[in-house]
């Protein structure tokens, strides 16, 4: 005889997939907003698109008939019940720049073989808008509840995670609760992020005159992607023989995508990568590697930026694990500390390479600068931290972690145990938060890549998963 619990599920089951198109619409209208971080303005801290998307997702919420609240276009939140306390569900509908070598355009939402591809499908918009919608189910199936469900949007994600700062200082934390941002079937640890500018302004100190000089060499959008796109200038009195130099390099190494190309006097380097997430950069390409590996068989002008090149070629290369800048760091827990050179700036007297690393949750901040100043050591470069967030560790058998544990497994029969990531989500920012989805085990997850997309199928199935999993958080 089928229990009580079982005929709430189904019920929920049923409520969710009759609206399996409004869903799919709902994500599609959302993935169409640009929502890059751009200049703040007045009442948008994070720029136009974030504050849009933010806006255009409480007016669904709202047509739905939920209570909703925009906090100065930081965040805004969902809520539905009543209780002296809430639990929470956390997305962000902020992304990152969408890079090239899209199949379809990144900001149409367009469905192909019945998945929606767009920045921002998988990352977050379609997750948390799964949320909504689980959410839905729940109201419209009449189930008492002993505390509120509140789903809180944010929109700075990605950049800084200001959205959260100023929630907190607008509302209340939450009991406990999920962000859908990550790996099911849970995440227990995530890895410390440190993001660091290495950065040198020199005087112009030519070695000999005859050599090229380079005049610029740029990648990357952001240092949290491994970047496909790199370019550097060199002004040659010789550009055929460079170009050649280019040429024989690109057949040595053929598995680097790299050319040169004449304008005038000068000689213009370009790469194509392949971009994914910093916190696995193993599975992307990194352009701005490709063209400092050529860089650094030639000889140019100034001396410190060439030192620059060899230094990044030397104690970086084309290795992900940091081992050649002495970071080859790893425990148990977590796994091996992951290094990505994310984007380079250099026009004039000033060269700057901003890296992003992900350290083991055992590891400490203090003990990462440390290494990283000595292997800069005497390289007269300064060091600027632009972003930092310690590790973030729940025990495998705390009560979120099995809960939620169990809520996955009961839904999809999957018995995968909890996972670390090097990824960073919004469960540093709040107590008793954790990741919980939305990648599956063994499937190959484009965030932060070309072709970014998520299937109408798991949409619906995370919908479930999550009415299952707020359900047994507020009940």
């Amino acid at each position: 005889m089928p229990t009580k619990i079982n005929k709430l599920y189904f019920l929920l089951d049923q409520l969710i997939e009759q609206d399996r198109l409004k869903l799919t619409d709902s994500v599609r209208s959302i993935v169409q907003i640009r929502s890059v971080a751009g200049e703040p303005e007045p009442g948008k801290p994070s720029g136009q698109g974030p504050a849009a998307a933010l806006q255009a997702v409480l007016d669904i919420a709202g047509g739905m008939g939920f209570f909703t609240k925009n906090l100065d276009n930081y965040a805004g939140f969902v809520e539905y019940g009543e209780g002296k306390e809430y639990i929470a569900v956390l997305g962000h509908l902020d992304t990152v720049p969408e890079g090239i070598h899209w199949t379809f355009p990144p900001f149409e939402g367009r469905i192909h073989n019945g998945r929606i591809y767009g920045r921002g499908a998988l990352d977050d918009k379609g997750p948390i808008l799964s949320a909504l919608y689980g959410l839905t189910a729940i109201r419209d199936s009449g189930v008492k509840l002993t505390r509120r469900i509140r789903i809180i949007f944010g929109t700075d994600e990605e950049t800084g995670d200001l959205d959260v700062t100023h929630y907190l200082l607008k509302e209340k934390p939450p009991v406990c609760g999920f962000t859908p941002d990550s790996d099911f079937p849970v995440v227990f640890a995530e890895k410390g992020i440190l993001q660091v500018d290495l950065s040198r302004n020199f005087l112009l100190n030519y070695r000999n005159s005859s050599d090229d000089v380079l005049v610029s060499f740029n990648g990357g959008e952001a240092a949290n992607m491994v970047p496909d796109q790199a370019a550097a200038e060199i002004r040659t009195r010789n550009p055929l023989e460079l170009i050649l130099k280019c040429e024989e390099f690109s057949h040595m190494c053929q598995a680097f995508s790299i050319s040169a190309e004449q304008n005038g006097d000068l000689v213009i380097i370009r790469s194509e990568g392949v971009s994914s997430h910093a916190s696995r950069p193993q599975h992307g390409k990194n352009a701005i590697m490709q063209v400092v590996a050529f860089l650094s068989t030639i000889q140019f002008n100034p001396v410190e930026a060439h030192n620059m090149v060899r230094f990044m070629q030397k104690k970086i290369g084309m290795e992900t694990t940091g081992e050649l800048f002495g970071l080859g760091l790893a425990d148990n827990p977590s796994g091996h500390l992951t290094l990505n050179a994310g984007v380079v700036r250099y026009v004039g007297q000033t060269f700057t390479l901003s890296i992003d690393i992900r350290y083991p949750v055992t590891e400490t901040f203090d003990h990462v600068i440390e290494i990283i100043q000595k292997t800069l050591k005497d390289l007269g470069v300064q060091t600027i931290v632009r972003k930092h967030q310690p590790p973030l560790y729940y025990p495998p058998e705390s009560d979120l972690i099995r809960v939620l544990s169990t809520v996955y497994h009961d839904a999809t029969g999957d018995s995968g145990t909890p996972v670390a990531i090097g990824g960073g989500t919004y469960a540093r920012r709040l107590p008793n938060i954790v990741a919980f989805g939305p990648y599956f085990p063994g499937k190959t997850n484009a965030i932060h890549a070309a072709d970014e997309s998520i299937g109408c199928d798991e949409l619906v199935l995370l919908a479930k998963i999550y009415a299952r999993a707020m359900y047994t958080l507020a009940k």
